[in-house]
């Protein structure tokens, strides 16, 4: 065994003897790799556990397709302009908050562990589409079938927690089921403070505030039940899911407005041209910017970073 090995690894080495489905054994060697410091001395660590994986996935597409069936149930393709996913142990309020927030009807009940699947809904912000995805309660059996390839996916994460006595351990508990899955992605994450209508837990809300705002997570305190916060949701959902809303304009005509582009923050004219076509790319000559009252018309470069609402008439 190589050495200089970093006790992360040993502690995944652990759970890969435990583990019984391919899934989980896959994502377990994959946070194997991604911890492995890359030198001579773990060249053939590192291609024994890729040949494991390609072994792994090589015996999990061999099942059969009844089997495939089952696996689609908890792993949503992503539709609209972000994938949000929201998370939580039992009553904690997530169906509520998805139903609340797309005004489309989720499955809700006082029991716990009432969503069994994963349940996709489209949330309207402006004039884009946003998809929710509520998911089964932590702690249900179906945990490791969806957590990890859901929340590596995911544009956003919604941690979803009600206000108690217990929202701190149950946030800590939360947080220690996603790192594995998110260190490799960095994807965001934001806490969703549901049942502020519970005025008796006042002083533990505002305990929970000062934890969160000393370590630099962003939350959003909401009644999904009495629909209270929840436009300031929907706003921090948006800027979270690090999108923005580019719109086109040819030379000559009226910008269209009603069919943005949506594209991750960061994103520059070349990415534009790209994503409307992508012989674009290289005939492209030169873009104008229009940006709110700021720029009217401006010649930019292709590397020019786009900000949202930005409206951009490319010049092939």
């Amino acid at each position: 065994m190589p050495a200089n090995l970093p006790p992360q690894y040993y502690e995944e080495e652990k759970k890969l003897k435990e583990a019984k489905t391919p899934e989980e054994k896959i994502r377990i060697i994959e946070n194997m790799l991604a911890i492995i410091p890359h030198h001579k001395g773990t060249d053939k660590l590192i291609g024994s556990l890729r040949a494991k994986v390609a072994k792994l996935k090589e015996e999990r597409d061999k099942r059969p397709q009844t089997r495939k069936g089952i696996e689609a149930l908890y792993n949503v393709k992503k539709e609209g302009a972000a994938q949000v996913l929201f998370i939580g142990f039992p009553n904690s309020g997530k169906s509520s908050t998805v139903s609340a927030l797309t005004e489309e009807y989720v499955e809700i009940a006082d029991y716990p562990y009432t969503t069994k699947i994963l349940q996709p809904r489209m949330m309207r912000y402006e004039d884009i589409m946003i998809q929710l995805v509520d998911t089964p309660a932590i702690g249900d059996d179906s945990t490791n079938l969806w957590l990890g390839n859901m929340a590596r996916k995911a544009d956003l994460i919604c941690i979803v927690v009600s206000v108690s006595e217990d929202m701190s351990v149950e946030y800590e508990l939360i947080k220690e089921e996603l790192t594995p899955h998110i260190r490799e992605t960095r994807n965001p994450y934001m806490v969703v403070i549901n049942k502020i209508d519970l005025k008796e837990y006042n002083s533990h809300l505002e305990r929970f505030e000062k934890e969160l705002k000393s370590e630099g997570t962003k939350w959003v305190p909401i009644s999904a039940k009495h629909l209270k916060n929840l436009h300031e949701l929907k706003e921090e959902i948006f800027r979270g899911s690090r999108i923005i809303r580019v719109y086109s304009k040819m030379p000559g005509k009226k910008p269209d407005m009603e069919a943005p582009f949506t594209m991750k923050r960061g994103s520059t004219v070349l990415d534009f041209a790209e994503g409307i076509h992508r012989d674009f790319v290289k005939r492209l000559k030169y873009a104008r910017l229009w940006r709110r009252d700021i720029l009217n018309g401006m010649m930019v470069s292709k590397d020019f970073v786009l900000e949202d609402k930005d409206i951009v008439e490319l010049h092939v």
